[in-house]
């Protein structure tokens, strides 16, 4: 757990790197034996942190959350825990909670239907509906959502499905790709109504009603 985006924050009061760690601890702790007696490992997982912990941490936040996800699917493999659903990791604001610790709560969460129903919806009024399948944007007839635009790269940005969620990722492009205003490096989550811009196009993200 020490590459990527757990290097970042290390002048923060609560450090990526410590999340990490109790990530860790909490699914050995939480861990049980199911009727088939699988070790069954939680994979709903919300951090809660005091909200001037959570400020230090909000530029990256996103991107932190889906490394969460990402290390604690690998140590439940490497572990043998069964997962009952897709791992999702939250962190939140709690001024109950003091500054510079660590609060964690977990949950075995089902897997729910698909996510049929989220959409992209462009500039314009045309919308595409999501899947489980990687969606590329760009100016190629290749793409599966094309803009004609000479400001959009051939293969611009993509949007799949990262540990249950819906998260863009910019392809390298000229102009690069923007969410909310804020530049997207290499994946960002996507949360209801935000907005994408690529180019002089702008793609609201509508996620599926839980």
């Amino acid at each position: 757990m020490a590459a990527g985006i757990f290097n970042r924050g290390n002048r923060t009061n609560v450090r990526p790197i410590d999340l990490g760690r109790h990530l860790v601890r909490e699914i050995d702790d939480k861990r049980s034996v199911d009727s088939k007696s699988r070790r069954v490992a939680p994979n709903y997982f919300v951090f809660r942190l005091h909200p001037r912990d959570l400020d230090q941490l909000e530029e990256f936040q996103a991107a932190l959350e889906i490394e969460l996800g990402e290390a604690a699917k690998e140590y439940a493999r490497s572990e043998g825990y069964h997962l009952k659903g897709p791992i999702t990791v939250s962190l939140v604001a709690d001024d109950k909670v003091k500054s510079g610790r660590i609060e964690i709560d977990s949950k075995v969460r089902r897997a729910e239907s698909p996510i049929t129903a989220s959409s992209l919806k462009v500039s314009g009024g045309q919308s595409y509906p999501l899947g489980e399948s990687t969606v590329v944007i760009g100016r190629s007839p290749d793409c599966t959502i094309v803009l004609d635009d000479a400001n959009v790269s051939r293969r611009h940005a993509e949007v799949k499905v990262v540990n249950g969620v819906y998260a863009i990722a910019d392809l390298g492009s000229t102009n690069g790709t923007k969410v909310n205003g804020v530049a997207v490096g290499t994946e960002r989550a996507l949360r209801d109504g935000d907005i994408i811009n690529l180019g002089s196009h702008s793609i609201r993200f509508e996620a599926a009603a839980r």
